[in-house]
Formats: C-alpha cells, structure tokens, sequence
C-alpha cells in the first residue's frame, strides 16, 4: 500500500472527508455563534489586557483562535451557501443566502463605523485603544471571524426548519 493509499484510507476513517467533499447535511446554529462571538470577544481582551504576563496572553490566545476556528468550522457546517457535489442551491437557499450576507453587511458596516467614531475619540480619559502591531492584528482577525460567523447565525434564525417533501 502507498502513501497516498495510506493518506486516503485515513481522510476516510477520521470522517474528514465529510467536512472536504460537503457531505453532511446543513445545521441551524441559533445561539453557538453567540457563544463563539462571545468567546472572540473574552480572549481578546484577555490578550489585550495581558501586558507582559504571558501565561494570561496564551489563555486569551487560546479563546481567541479557538473561536476563530470555530467560526470557520460553523460557517462550513452550518446552512449551505454555497453549491456542493450534491447540488446547487436552489431558490430558497440563495434567497436565504442573500437576505443573510445583506443584513450582516449593514450590521458590520454600522459597527465598523462606530468604531472608527470611536477609535477618534478614544484619545480621552478612560477609552481603550489597541496598542500595539499585535492588538491590531487581532482585532483584524476578530473582524474576519464576526464576518464569517454573522452571515451563518442570521440565516440559522431566518431560515424555517426543513420540512420533508411529499413525495419522499
């Protein structure tokens, strides 16, 4: 047996292949992306509080990217928006798809806004900033997993639960 057999037999026997070929079927994730958001949230400012005590950073950074995962995981995992080896959307996903990235869209933009708002005034008394190169990196980061993470939660709680068909 080759590598490559060897390599194949055990994409197959780790069920990876699930997550690669799109095999398993779309969840509805109402309230974990809440849960990942709020985790997002608690290792940043861990990681932003941390200072020089480096066992507090690698906790932080532990929720931080663990979240940041997780948020690539709900999104592959979560309802289709994209097609698969299975099919392509049909109408009611793609308008589930829509109304999701639409409304996420207005959402981000409105709280990347405030927060240009707020990173000008943060110069005052008692307003945090980020720091240092670090600090703006992963809030970056931060910034991409939300992105990735809105669109999933807001078509879980727009989308009906699936019904079966009448000739199934």
């Amino acid at each position: 047996m080759s590598l490559l057999e060897r390599m194949d037999r055990l994409v197959y026997a780790t069920r990876i292949d699930r997550l690669i070929f799109m095999k398993s079927e779309p969840r509805s994730y109402r309230w974990t992306p809440l849960l990942v958001i709020a985790a997002l949230v608690a290792g940043y400012g861990i990681m932003a509080n941390a200072g020089r005590a480096i066992p507090d950073y690698f906790v932080g950074w532990f929720f931080f990217y663990g979240a940041f995962l997780a948020a690539g995981f709900l999104r592959a995992l979560g309802p289709r928006f994209t097609a698969t080896a299975t099919g392509p959307l049909d109408e009611r996903e793609l308008m589930v798809k829509s109304q999701a990235h639409a409304i996420a869209g207005i959402v981000l933009g409105v709280v990347m806004m405030l927060g240009c708002f707020y990173m000008a005034a943060a110069g005052a008394p008692f307003l945090w900033h980020p720091q240092g190169p670090l600090d703006w990196i992963n809030l970056g980061f931060g910034v991409q997993a939300v992105s990735l993470l809105l669109p999933t939660w807001i078509a879980s709680w727009i989308e009906s639960p699936r019904e079966a068909d009448a000739e199934d």
